[in-house]
């Protein structure tokens, strides 16, 4: 009876300190990836380019257009050929406006 008590209370204790733990941060991915939210709210369409270690990526975003990208502190954003924002990790999870 009391090994089964014991057990019992072990798991309570660790159901609890992995419940705590979990709540502590946003999600972010173990490559150190994090999610930002772009979105046009420029009068036109624009080009975003997303770059980062050599290679860059490019879409046109139409007017009032919100998109999520995943990406790590360091890359940067251009829009229309214009280096708009190099990311922190600080912006996780943040839209960000493409015109201001």
């Amino acid at each position: 009876m009391k090994k089964t008590m014991k057990t019992i209370l072990i798991a309570a204790l660790l159901a609890g300190m992995s419940m705590q733990a979990g709540g502590a941060k946003p999600a972010k991915s173990a490559a150190g990836y994090f999610d930002i939210y772009l979105k046009n709210n420029c009068s036109k369409t624009v080009e975003v380019r997303v770059r980062a270690d050599g290679s860059s990526s490019v879409s046109s975003y139409n007017t009032t257009e919100k998109h999520k990208v995943s990406v790590k502190e360091g890359y940067e954003v251009y829009v229309d050929g214009k280096l708009f924002i190099k990311l922190k990790e600080s912006d996780s999870g943040k839209e960000i406006n493409l015109c201001n």
